[in-house]
């Protein structure tokens, strides 16, 4: 199934949505780049580099807004930090500190998931749990492409289609189960295979903000009003490697890494709204603040 152009997606969001597009997706870069240069050191174990993925985990994020209980896989550090899990807080994780720094409920985040798609399952059962309870239930799971792979995924659509729970799936592929190519793992986007189930689904490319918040606003929407899933797949490009224990360059072609560097999301839409206006050096200026601000307690903490 195609993807759709940007040109067949209704009109962006306005200027202050895209201000806010972009502000969390430079804080989540500024949040990677520090834990990546603290994993080097020592302070953390391992990091599953989100960097390419920012506009994808940010689109979504925003357009379903805090009421629906995330259900992650282990590298939604946008999607985190967005809902209000302190960066200290996602980095004991991953430094070894605690199996989950944050509060769940809180936060409305649940702990990372390591093993794939056993979240996908944990988040339908939820949602089903939910609804009885006569509580909120719309559910947001994130899964990666690998994932999709596990038996878990399709027993989770297939239930969620049955017992019309209120979930919607945001599929990242990034084209890389750790170093097994898409191309090797599936015939069909994972969009048709979620239609197979009886689930409305779309695929969109996932590296412009503004077309991921258009898809998922669609999709929270039908969810909320049909009471039914829903599935996104998003389109992406890894910058790293599937950790920073991966070494990338053992099974992807150097023209491939540059090409995912070359279409890093966060530097695309920076550039785009500076040059339409939206954003000024001011801007920038005040983010850079708080982003620096904010890599310098982490540095001392985990120093």
């Amino acid at each position: 199934m195609a993807m759709k152009s940007e040109s067949e997606h209704e009109a962006g969001p306005d200027d202050r949505t895209r201000r806010l597009l972009l502000r969390h997706m430079l804080v989540a870069r500024g949040v990677d780049e520090e834990a990546c240069q603290l994993q080097k050191q020592g302070a953390l174990d391992l990091w599953p580099s989100g960097q390419g993925q920012e506009a994808a985990q940010v689109g979504s994020a925003l357009a379903v807004g805090p009421d629906p209980t995330v259900f992650p896989s282990y590298r939604e550090h946008a999607v985190a930090l967005m809902r209000g899990v302190a960066p200290e807080e996602l980095f004991a994780q991953w430094a070894g500190r605690t199996y989950c720094g944050w509060d769940p409920r809180r936060a409305r985040f649940f702990p990372y998931t390591l093993v794939l798609a056993a979240q996908t399952l944990h988040a339908v059962g939820y949602s089903i749990g939910r609804r009885l309870q006569g509580l909120e239930d719309f559910v947001v799971v994130y899964i990666g492409d690998g994932a999709t792979s596990e038996g878990d995924m399709a027993e989770a659509m297939n239930l969620a289609a049955v017992e019309a729970a209120s979930v919607l799936f945001v599929c990242q592929n990034n084209g890389w189960a750790i170093s097994k190519p898409a191309a090797e793992q599936m015939r069909t986007t994972l969009a048709e295979r979620a239609r197979g189930f009886g689930i409305e689904a779309v695929a969109v490319p996932g590296q412009d903000p503004e077309i991921v918040f258009a898809a998922c606003s669609r999709a929270a929407a039908h969810i909320r009003g049909e009471r039914a899933p829903y599935l996104v797949e998003l389109q992406v490009g890894r910058i790293h490697g599937h950790s920073t224990a991966d070494a990338q360059e053992v099974y992807r072609s150097a023209e491939d890494i540059a090409a995912a560097r070359a279409a890093d999301p966060v530097a695309r839409y920076a550039g785009r709204l500076r040059e339409r206006g939206v954003v000024d050096a001011a801007w920038f200026d005040e983010v850079d603040a708080e982003v620096r601000e904010l890599c310098e307690r982490l540095a001392k903490e985990y120093a």
